[in-house]
């Protein structure tokens, strides 16, 4: 949308949004305390200005490209504000409008994941996930994104805030909050943001079915099944993090008939998902095929998709030398192939579970494949994951093992990391000191 200086870009319950020209950011949105009479009088203006002040400072200290950003503040004006970039619109305008094409669809949803794994990872919980608080915002090379925004019923983890207004009126919105919310937003965990990721799942793939708020969602087929299970009345029983959720969506969403080379490999891979512990002839039998595939130049596609979170736990509980073979397999996977953005995304879920449980030498291969994905496809869910594998905090001789791997395998190290840093807006001082000076000395 052509916004202009002055024009109002919105108004909800306690702020309006207007479109600003500033000298150090050009045009923004500003959003200011100013709360609809009703409201007003039935929570009282110290409360609401908390409030405020509790959505500046928490969504402040979250850095992520999928939540939008706080460019500046004013918490002591009379009213408060803050700035933040102009959107182009919200996602429920362009579900209103059915604007979204399937890969925008895409697109969206698998950035409110990343944007929601990101406060999580943090911390925080939303407490108030809708379409309407999905911001469109554009990037400088002119492509989009979709980001969180309106963090107004945000909340530390176990905060004992059990309301946010003196009635618990206009806490939340009915048609996407969890039903444990009913009795107070201090139960709230990361499980009610997932509830209402599954009602936004509800509105693209399920728009004409009835809808009865705080209750649990259906719908047909496969993305019928991830709504349910995000939408579960008892909260164990969604998903308790947002990276099975993301292969679930993923394998949902892409729907298309899987392809076996032999009815061997299609026995397998049916064994690979059977919901039961593996034999080790089993085991056995999956790698040698494997094995055979590689030899043979085939592809072990189907295998890596196959292999999720459980079996990576099974291998290293009970396989520690096949959980290395598989991982080491899956690092050059994922390094030399080519992949669409939402399949990087699910990939590099594996590569940390592999990673968190891996030996100094799988870790630097797992660290490099990594690089390698989410800079060759400009990714940045990726890109953080690879932050958090070569941080300062890793240690001294996994570091090294990092050089030592970049200069084995001819990674070009200063290339790499610069592009990197450019990408998500990092800086390369954050990585640990011996990645730092390998960098340094490969300009």
């Amino acid at each position: 949308m052509d916004y202009k200086d002055g024009d109002r870009v919105g108004r909800g319950g306690f702020a309006v949004v207007d479109a600003v020209d500033t000298d150090d950011y050009g045009l923004v949105a500003k959003k200011t305390l100013e709360p609809i009479q009703q409201i007003l009088e039935e929570v009282g203006i110290d409360h609401l200005t908390k409030r405020f002040d509790r959505e500046v400072r928490y969504q402040s200290e979250l850095t992520h490209p999928n939540v939008v950003q706080i460019l500046s503040f004013n918490l002591a004006a009379v009213p408060p504000y803050f700035y933040m970039p102009l959107a182009e619109c919200s996602l429920k305008d362009e579900l209103e409008n059915g604007e979204l094409s399937a890969d925008e669809i895409r697109r969206a949803l698998f950035d409110i994941l990343n944007g929601l794994e990101h406060i999580h990872a943090q911390g925080y919980i939303h407490r108030d996930l809708k379409p309407g608080n999905v911001l469109k915002l554009q990037n400088q090379d002119k492509s989009y994104r979709y980001a969180l925004s309106d963090f107004g019923l945000i909340s530390a983890t176990n905060s004992d805030t059990t309301t946010l207004t003196g009635s618990n009126a206009h806490g939340g919105s009915r048609n996407y909050s969890a039903p444990e919310l009913l009795g107070g937003f201090g139960r709230a965990t990361s499980a009610a943001d997932i509830y209402s990721f599954g009602a936004i799942l509800h509105d693209f793939f399920a728009p004409g079915m009835r809808r009865i708020p705080y209750a649990e969602l259906s719908a047909p087929g496969d993305i019928g099944a991830v709504i349910s299970k995000c939408t579960k009345t008892n909260t164990v029983r969604r998903y308790s993090a947002i990276a099975g959720l993301r292969d679930d969506l993923f394998n949902a969403i892409e729907g298309e008939q899987q392809e076996f080379a032999t009815a061997r490999e299609e026995e397998l891979i049916n064994l690979l998902e059977e919901d039961r512990e593996l034999t080790d002839e089993e085991w056995d039998a999956v790698f040698i095929q494997m094995d055979d595939n590689k030899q043979a130049g085939d592809s072990n596609v189907n295998y890596f998709r196959a292999i999720g979170k459980a079996r990576i736990e099974e291998l290293q509980r009970d396989a520690p030398d096949l959980f290395n073979a598989m991982g080491l397999e899956f690092a050059e996977y994922c390094q030399v192939g080519t992949f669409n953005f939402d399949y990087c995304d699910v990939l590099v879920n594996k590569l940390v579970m592999f990673y968190d449980g891996a030996n100094i030498e799988l870790k630097s291969k797992i660290a490099i494949a990594t690089l390698v994905l989410g800079v060759s496809h400009n990714r940045w869910h990726v890109e953080y994951k690879f932050a958090y594998m070569a941080s300062s905090e890793i240690s001294d001789e996994l570091a090294k093992r990092i050089c030592v791997e970049a200069k084995v395998q001819s990674v070009d190290f200063f290339d790499l990391l610069g592009r990197w840093s450019r990408s998500i807006n990092a800086s390369v001082a954050g990585l640990h000191v011996e990645i730092q000076q390998h960098y340094a000395g490969s300009s």
